[in-house]
């Protein structure tokens, strides 16, 4: 069964849980990278705002959320197959994975 529009790249409720927890849950600043979109997110948010989320995501986050090779070739694709995909913004996320991936 192909994974849900909300599903953030297989990774489990747990591991934002563990996320918090070791970065302190209580603590007033929001760590960067804690956030991963959503499929639907990345399929659908102006390029823009998905580059924050995105870039936060694969260099910023916490080890409980680091992206996996197959998460960011996952989100590189769902890039791809985006009507937008010949922009600027989006084309530079596809570069953005490709360099995390070594491509």
């Amino acid at each position: 069964m192909p994974p849900s529009d909300d599903d953030r790249f297989g990774l489990p409720a747990s591991a934002f849980e563990a996320a918090l927890d070791s970065h302190r849950r209580d603590h007033p600043t929001i760590r960067a990278g804690m956030y991963v979109p959503t499929r639907h997110e990345v399929a659908t948010l102006e390029a823009a705002t998905l580059t924050s989320l995105v870039i936060d995501w694969m260099w910023e986050s916490p080890s409980e959320l680091i992206p996996n090779n197959e998460q960011i070739g996952d989100l590189r694709a769902i890039l791809r197959s985006r009507p937008d995909a010949d922009q600027p913004g989006i084309r530079q996320l596809v570069a953005a994975c490709d360099d995390y991936l070594n491509v």
